[in-house]
Parts: structure tokens; C-alpha cells; sequence
């Protein structure tokens, strides 16, 4: 086998980014096959999938009977899949490209990993300002800048790598919070040596998430970064916002700081969850909401 095309999903069906896929890889004329996982979306869902997916050629549907998060999600993908490279993709993130497929498969290397980069709408959709903010702020990358930070730059929404590479290394199951699985695999890549070629090939990402549900999310990834402090500390200091939380712990100043912010959590918010939010605004709260994971633990 040539290729695997590894999907994961939840919640979502993948139908026209498969049947797109399908397409591609037929006419480059080699052997695959597409896997996709979803990871426990429950009986509806997955009913729905089986009937979508299962008819199709060279799909192979498997379904997780409990959501176990994204890094245990690509980690089964990766146990499954028979193909010499394998090539890892959002399940809920369109391909607009009619050669996408052949960009990554020409440059395939052994023991290298492929991205292709993302990119969203130039427009929020209403009540999802923060989370569009956020992408193409801080997400979406050109390629120069990518290339400039290879492995800090490392995205888990579309990339190729052999499959030697994932004989050497998963994703850190053990960080059951949301967030910084791809920084931890991208880190982990470093340490290996193994290297990042970064190409212009993006896959849409919908950035759609609403304001308040973004800022959950936004809560437990803090969660995460505490984790990631306590669990592997060589790489804290890849983060910003450890990097200032031990700065603040060093002077003393963590509670200080924390109550500051805490007396404007109501205002940050309220103007987070707005048309007009700012990313100053949204790093004072993850800031806060960091301090109080810290203070916590």
C-alpha cells in the first residue's frame, strides 16, 4: 500500500471531503485507502456514517464507542493504517484544491514530515469573531513565516509523514484537556530530528466556533498548559504564557496578578464575546484562567 488517507472525525460527516479525496487518488494512479475514525460521536452519528462511507471503495470506517480526544483518535488512525505514508486530515475541513492530494504525494520524503499549511474565511461569521480573530492572527501562516519556525509552526489538521515516523512517536495521550497535542508532537519531532518541510498546500479550516464556546475551549486548554508544565517541563518554556506565569511566580506576583485580572474577568468577557474582540484582551484572559489552573493544581 502506497498511501493511507487517515480521517478523524466527531460529530460530523466527512462525505464530500472523502468522496473529493476518493477522486484525487484515484487518478494518481497508486494504491490507498482511506480510514476514517470517529471518535465516539455516538449511535445517530455513526449510523449516519455507516451508511454514508461504508459503500464507498477503498473506505474503511471505524467507530470509537467513546470520545477519547484527537491525540488517541490519530494515534488508532495510525495503528490502522497499511500504507508506506500516511497523510493526516480534519474530517471537518473542506480541500479546495484539485491537485491537493498530488502536492503533498510528490513531495513525500522518508523520514520527513509534510504540512501544508491552512486558511479561512477573509469574513467571520457572525458570533464567531473571537475564533476567526484567533485564526488568522495566530493560525494562519504564511509560508515564509512557517518555514522561518518549522516545528513551533507544526499543525495537526493536514500533514504526511511515513509511517516509520509514527512507529517512533505518537501523540501524547495522557493530555486529556483540549489543546497543544500538534505543539507536543511538533516538539517531539525536534527532539527526534526529524525534519518539517513546509509547503503552500492549505486546507480550509471554518474557524466557526461562537465566541463563548471558543472561550470554554480557550479555559481548559489553559488546563492543558499546566499539564504540559508538570508533565514534560523541558518544553514549558515553548509557550508564552508559561513563560509569563513563571515569570510572576519568580517575583511573587502570581496572586497579585490574579486578582487584578479576576476583578475584570466580567469585562473581558463581555467584550470577547462581542464583534469587536481583541487578542490583548483574550491573552489577559487565558492569562487569568492559566493563574487559577496553576493556583488549583
Amino acid at each position: 500500500m502506497e498511501l493511507s488517507i487517515a480521517i478523524l472525525v466527531y460529530c460530523f460527516s466527512p462525505l464530500k471531503l472523502v468522496e473529493e479525496l476518493l477522486k484525487q487518488a484515484r487518478g494518481l494512479e497508486i494504491n490507498f485507502e482511506i480510514l476514517v475514525y470517529d471518535d465516539g460521536s455516538g449511535p445517530i452519528w455513526q449510523e449516519q456514517l455507516s451508511k454514508e462511507l461504508e459503500p464507498l471503495p477503498e473506505v474503511f470506517l471505524y467507530k470509537g464507542s467513546q470520545n477519547q480526544g484527537r491525540a488517541a483518535g490519530r494515534n488508532i488512525l495510525a495503528s490502522k493504517a497499511t500504507g508506506k505514508y500516511i497523510l493526516m486530515i480534519d474530517g471537518d475541513n473542506r480541500i479546495d484544491s484539485p491537485h491537493f492530494l498530488s502536492d503533498y504525494f510528490n513531495v513525500r520524503k522518508t523520514n520527513t514530515v509534510v504540512v501544508g499549511g491552512r486558511y479561512t474565511d477573509d469574513k467571520a461569521l457572525p458570533g464567531t469573531e473571537l475564533r476567526w480573530l484567533f485564526a488568522q492572527k495566530r493560525e494562519v501562516q504564511d509560508l515564509v513565516e512557517r518555514k522561518a519556525h518549522p516545528y513551533e509552526n507544526f499543525q495537526t489538521n493536514c500533514f504526511l509523514a511515513d509511517a516509520d515516523i509514527f512507529q517512533k512517536l505518537q501523540f501524547e495521550e495522557n493530555l486529556k484537556t483540549y489543546g497543544y497535542e500538534d505543539s507536543l508532537f511538533g516538539f517531539a519531532l525536534e527532539a527526534e530530528g526529524i525534519p518539517i518541510l513546509h509547503i503552500q498546500n492549505p486546507q480550509y479550516h471554518a474557524a466557526d466556533d461562537r465566541n463563548l464556546a471558543f472561550l470554554a475551549k480557550s479555559e481548559e486548554a489553559m488546563e492543558s498548559l499546566i499539564w504540559i508544565q508538570q508533565n514534560h517541563p523541558q518544553w514549558a518554556h515553548r509557550f508564552k504564557l508559561l513563560r509569563i506565569l513563571r515569570t510572576l511566580k519568580k517575583w511573587k506576583l502570581e496572586r497579585i496578578c490574579y486578582w487584578i485580572l479576576n476583578a475584570w474577568e466580567k469585562s473581558l468577557r463581555s467584550s470577547l464575546d462581542s464583534p469587536g474582540p481583541s487578542l490583548w484582551r483574550f491573552d489577559l484572559f487565558r492569562l487569568h484562567r492559566l493563574i487559577l489552573a496553576d493556583l488549583h493544581q
